[in-house]
């Protein structure tokens, strides 16, 4: 029989034991208020932006051509302006004369625009295999300027063909550089063109000038005007020649 004594020991040493197994951070103290800790997330990296596309410069390479210096060849500038068109998709442009017959010039009075139109598909249906061109009748600069937009800097042509395009225009010629207030009809191969402000006093087309200083131009191979200077020649040659619907070939 244990004794009193041996009994409050006994408790004594069970208490001790109990405290002893308790965990370290028991309910109710500050530490066991913290949630358990977690590990910091891994930053996940930002993708670049994605950049835009970088706009197609306005211009596509063309050769020079000069028309033959004559009389018989004085109203050839549609067969010139067709040689210049020609010599960003061929390095092997056709005699002038081959180029004539093909838009059936008439050298007493050029070219209309719609046979030029049909010349040019003709005479590049054996490197492209396809009718590229078409002849419109624009009557606003806005629309001139879209087209310009969308042959010089044309994506697509730049993708399929290597090159973007060269855009025709018809004009008068008397208040163009070079010509010396002659007056004539008249068509340039546009191969350049700044638009970027949208001022057309500052905005500027580059053009090849064909003719012979027989034709009436003495001025070098290429010009850059003003795009108000441009339209001026554009608006007389509406104006001056209004039976050929065709002033635009792009």
């Amino acid at each position: 029989m244990s004794t009193p004594a041996a009994a409050r020991a006994a408790a004594g040493l069970a208490a001790l034991l109990l405290l002893a197994t308790l965990p370290a951070c028991a309910p109710g103290t500050a530490s066991a208020a913290q949630p358990p800790a977690t590990a910091a997330p891994t930053p996940t990296s930002t993708p670049p932006p994605t950049p835009a596309p970088t706009p197609i410069p306005l211009q596509v390479a063309v050769r020079a051509y000069k028309e033959p210096p004559d009389h018989a060849h004085r109203n050839y500038c549609g067969a010139g302006a067709t040689e210049v068109l020609l010599s960003a998709w061929t390095p092997d442009r056709p005699d002038v004369e081959a180029v004539a017959r093909a838009i059936h010039l008439d050298p007493n009075s050029g070219a209309t625009g719609a046979n030029t139109t049909a010349g040019i598909n003709a005479l590049l249906a054996p490197t492209i295999a396809t009718a590229r061109y078409r002849g419109d009748h624009v009557t606003t600069l806005d629309a001139v300027l879209q087209r310009l937009r969308d042959d010089l800097g044309s994506r697509d042509d730049l993708q399929r063909w290597g090159h973007t395009v060269p855009v025709m225009l018809q004009t008068m010629t008397k208040t163009m550089p070079g010509w010396g207030g002659w007056q004539a009809t008249h068509m340039i191969t546009v191969s350049a063109a700044h638009l970027d402000t949208g001022d057309p006093d500052v905005d500027t087309v580059t053009y090849a000038e064909t003719p012979s200083p027989i034709a009436g131009y003495n001025g070098p191979d290429f010009q850059t005007i003003t795009v108000h200077a441009l339209w001026t020649a554009m608006q007389a040659f509406l104006h001056d020649d209004p039976g050929d619907p065709v002033n635009v070939i792009w």
